[in-house]
């Protein structure tokens, strides 16, 4: 998972930057949090940015079998002050499993190999079997392209794989009896913007983890410039029965001559 540069303190945490941190910096923070001025009114608040993120418990660390049985449940204990009968903090990052634990929040930091590893894991369903909605999340931090053909056509040398490969795309290969529908996620760069202050003067941002950038839809679509030939004509090869699409996302301009050059 994608660390944060910057330094994020209690005060500036969010819904987004806190997927950047991990068990350990969170409990610096808790800490560092507790001696900040206004720390007891805002804490409903910084936990509630908290929790659906990591699972917290406030424990005696005396209690041996109680620590034994979070640290079995991957959770790390950490001292804290003593609050009653408690002097320890356990804390445990949830992790996402599941496609359908992304969000507009944490995609912001995983890699394109690891959005791709969530979709193998999703009973092979592959692109197209994704709900809309996430492949809206996944699309507006990640150029996204998806196409079915013949294994033999896909592995060519100088093939589509190759071609997405030296372009910066990761690729999932998912297998389709016969044919194979691959999966290709480059993340979308982060772009520069300029504010201007009151004053007139200028200000340079690199970009918030907690803005949506709103160009995000424009930047969908892949250039067609690589979109070579591959293969004269496809029609006579259908894939396997029960498999319902042939080539998505991808036209057949890029497959146009492969024939002739197996030939």
């Amino acid at each position: 998972m994608a660390k944060s540069k910057s330094k994020i303190s209690l005060s500036s945490l969010t819904k987004s930057n806190i997927w950047a941190l991990d068990e350990n910096e969170l409990y610096q923070l808790l800490m560092e949090g507790k001696h900040e001025v206004g720390y007891s009114e805002n804490e409903a608040h910084y936990m509630n940015i908290i929790r659906p993120v990591f699972d917290l418990q406030h424990l005696n660390r005396d209690d041996a079998k109680k620590v034994a049985a979070l640290e079995s449940q991957h959770y790390q204990i950490f001292h804290s002050p003593n609050d009653g009968d408690n002097n320890a903090i356990a804390i445990r990052k949830r992790p996402i499993k599941r496609i359908t634990d992304l969000t507009l929040e944490n995609i912001r930091h995983l890699s394109a190999l690891e959005v791709l590893d969530l979709i193998r894991n999703n009973m092979d369903t592959g692109w197209n079997g994704l709900p809309l909605h996430i492949q809206d999340i996944i699309e507006s931090m990640f150029f996204v392209d998806n196409t079915t053909m013949p294994e033999k056509m896909m592995h060519r040398k100088g093939g589509i794989i190759d071609k997405r490969k030296e372009d910066g795309y990761d690729v999932l290969e998912l297998l389709r009896g016969t044919w194979v529908e691959a999966i290709f996620l480059k993340p979308k760069p982060k772009y520069e913007k300029m504010h201007f202050e009151s004053s007139g003067s200028m200000s340079l941002d690199l970009g918030d983890d907690d803005e949506q950038d709103d160009d995000d839809d424009d930047d969908t679509d892949l250039p067609d410039d690589d979109r070579d030939e591959d293969i004269d004509d496809m029609d006579d090869e259908e894939p396997d029965e029960g498999y319902g699409h042939y080539v998505d996302e991808t036209t057949l301009d890029e497959l146009v001559g492969a024939e002739d050059s197996d030939d």
